[in-house]
């Protein structure tokens, strides 16, 4: 079994400082959830990182927001987490309405190293407090 980065929230771990993620799967969701919330100019190390979802909130539900915010997730996932390999990407917004303020990200993806696909699901809305977590 191997281990990954610290858990969020942090806690105290029984076998490292903090509690570890052995999963991969729980790793990758992680750095998908994280590359999806941060904004651009967040990270201070790399201002270029991040989609950030939350400037789409409010924007009216047409194709084409929903192929920007696809194009943005895209270039991002290629440049910041290059060992996923990508089969499908979908945004939603919650029912019909052109002025929905609720997000959904579902991505289908595949390690480089391994055939099995898995899926990456959130739902995001001007309520969510937004954290790692």
């Amino acid at each position: 079994m191997g281990f990954y980065g610290p858990k969020w929230p942090l806690k105290r771990g029984n076998e490292d400082t903090y509690e570890v993620y052995t999963d991969l799967k729980d790793q990758t969701n992680f750095y998908l959830r994280n590359l999806l919330l941060t904004s651009p100019g967040e990270n201070i190390s790399d201002p270029n990182y991040g989609v950030g979802l939350r400037r789409f909130l409010f924007e009216p539900n047409i194709d084409e927001i929903r192929e920007e915010i696809l194009s943005v997730l895209y270039q991002q996932v290629n440049i910041y987490l290059p060992d996923l390999n990508i089969k499908n990407i979908s945004v939603t917004a919650s029912g019909d309405e052109v002025d929905s303020n609720t997000l959904k990200v579902s991505i289908i993806y595949s390690m480089s190293n391994r055939t099995q696909r898995e899926v990456f699901e959130m739902d995001f809305s001007q309520s969510d407090s937004i954290g790692f977590y």
